[in-house]
């Protein structure tokens, strides 16, 4: 303490010409009591610069009081229980060393402080003892001796001094009896989450710190002119980022009276780039992997299927594994917003694919089914007339390439007619003037009432044939749903990625609207 003294008078001494010196000395008793101890002489700029004689400055020195002396005979008489002057003014400063984790499940924090807490207590002045220092760095020991506002953090879920070798906790008592402390907390805070926003959402975390045994009357706590300070400029965390920090200083009433309560409140703003990567972008490409079943025609139904059965399967896990590790809120979150969306276009994809599927199924021919015939025992005359019927096909085919002209198509009738053959057409008009009624009956008077049936169902399927389809009145059921298939497919491909570009813009204008 000395050699700052005597640094401070040298500089200053320099520093004066000769009439500012005598000036001086008249007027500061205190550096004339200090210059008592060194020898002066001038420099060669006129001022004066001490000499040091180690002798004179031990017989000056000697007489100071130790730390050991100062202590028993402040602690001698003091009285732990009383109040410091009936009233006592705590300034509170707060360093904070590092924010370690933010849990979304259990809605808190984790931070390392220091906390300094500042006091005058006159029961502690020893500036009359002559003290060799005029501050005494103690540890924990002593401060149990000593009065304290006994303060804490209200609403802290918990709170531990740092014991890493021993209990991080200083104190310091200066000769004027002012007395400071300082704590290495480690804490556990609540936090206020409103997860509407999330993954875009501010969270807010609080620290309410106040005397726990006095109220107002007998302490008054405030903050100091730093308040609440950070050790390092960027505080970052993997998802969170710490914005801004907060002081208030406010009066709460209990049922015993008022308290002063300083309250730090911490903002941070969450980064949801790992959100971006894991579920936004995936999800887009699921998306679109629904669409390309679009492109797959009508008949790819099974390849179709399995492209949208899959997205919405890869939907559903990537939904399931980002609510895992959030709490279970009872209102929307814009997360699920988004995944619940983007599950709807996939769910609507696989419903229009049914109703294509619908429209492109394969319909079975209507069939009138009569009863089995009795099982008799094949005759000749039943071989007879299989015989004659397929002969009858034979020379039917072999018909509808070989004529030529009118006559040669008669010539050909005359002689199928021993087989019970009419030719295509002929009953419709023949060269004689006939109709095909008197036709079916001049050759049923010949042949039997089978042979008379085949021939009418040839004549029909004939004159269908030489019907164009071009001339067609309408086109078939199958054509119709066909068609129309095909053109949902056409205004899906464009009507889902509109509808999706419009969500896209609602759903990014709103949520990250600040």
């Amino acid at each position: 303490m000395y050699y700052i003294q005597f640094l401070l008078v040298a500089v200053l001494m320099v520093m004066c010409t000769e009439p500012r010196k005598a000036v001086y000395r008249r007027n500061s008793p205190t550096l004339r009591r200090m210059a008592r101890n060194y020898d002066w002489e001038e420099d060669d700029h006129g001022g004066l610069r001490p000499v040091i004689r180690p002798a004179k400055v031990e017989r000056s020195t000697k007489n100071c009081a130790n730390d050991s002396h100062i202590l028993n005979t402040i602690m001698q008489n003091y009285n732990r229980h009383k109040i410091p002057g009936g009233q006592v003014s705590v300034e509170v400063e707060v360093w904070v060393q590092e924010i370690t984790t933010i849990s979304d499940i259990t809605s808190d924090f984790q931070l390392d402080i220091y906390i300094y807490e500042t006091w005058h207590d006159p029961a502690l002045d020893y500036a009359a003892l002559a003290p060799c220092k005029y501050n005494l760095s103690l540890n924990s020991v002593l401060l149990e001796k000593l009065w304290t506002p006994n303060s804490c953090f209200i609403n802290s879920k918990t709170a531990d001094i740092h014991k890493s070798p021993f209990p991080n906790i200083f104190l310091m008592i200066y000769a004027n009896g002012t007395v400071w402390t300082n704590y290495r907390l480690k804490l556990q805070g609540p936090c206020i989450m409103d997860l509407t926003k999330f993954p875009f959402d501010n969270v807010t975390c609080s620290l309410t710190f106040e005397s726990f045994n006095y109220n107002t009357d007998e302490v008054k706590m405030d903050w100091s002119e730093k308040g609440v300070q950070k050790m390092r400029d960027k505080m970052e965390l993997a998802d969170y980022e710490l914005v801004d920090i907060n002081k208030i200083r406010k009066e709460e009433e209990y049922p015993a009276g008022y308290w002063h309560e300083l309250t730090m409140s911490f903002e941070f703003k969450r980064r949801a780039g790992w959100y971006i990567l894991q579920a936004y972008l995936p999800t887009y490409l699921t998306i679109c992997i629904s669409w390309i079943s679009f492109a797959l025609g009508t008949k790819a139904i099974p390849a179709r299927t399995m492209l949208g059965v899959n997205s919405l399967l890869a939907m559903t896990f990537q939904f399931g594994n980002i609510i895992r590790n959030l709490p279970r809120v009872s209102y929307v979150k814009a997360i699920d917003v988004w995944m619940l969306s983007c599950m709807t276009f996939v769910f609507c994809s696989l419903l229009e694919l049914a109703w294509v599927g619908y429209l492109s199924r394969e319909e079975e021919p209507l069939t009138i089914r009569h009863p089995p015939p009795a099982q008799v025992a094949p005759t000749s005359q039943h071989v007879h007339h299989q015989t004659q019927s397929q002969t009858l096909h034979h020379r039917r085919n072999h018909h509808q390439k070989q004529p030529k002209n009118e006559e040669e198509s008669a010539l050909l009738s005359l002689r199928d007619n021993d087989y019970g053959y009419i030719p295509p057409g002929f009953g419709l008009h023949n060269g004689h003037g006939g109709s095909s009624g008197n036709v079916i009956k001049s050759f049923s008077s010949t042949c039997s009432c089978e042979q008379a049936a085949n021939v009418v169902t040839m004549m029909s399927l004939d004159e269908a044939e030489q019907i164009p389809p071009s001339q067609s009145a309408y086109l078939s059921r199958k054509q119709r749903r066909e068609m129309l298939a095909h053109k949902i497919d056409s205004v899906s491909v464009f009507m889902f990625p509109f509808l999706f570009v419009l969500f896209n813009i609602a759903y990014w204008q709103h949520y990250l609207r600040v």
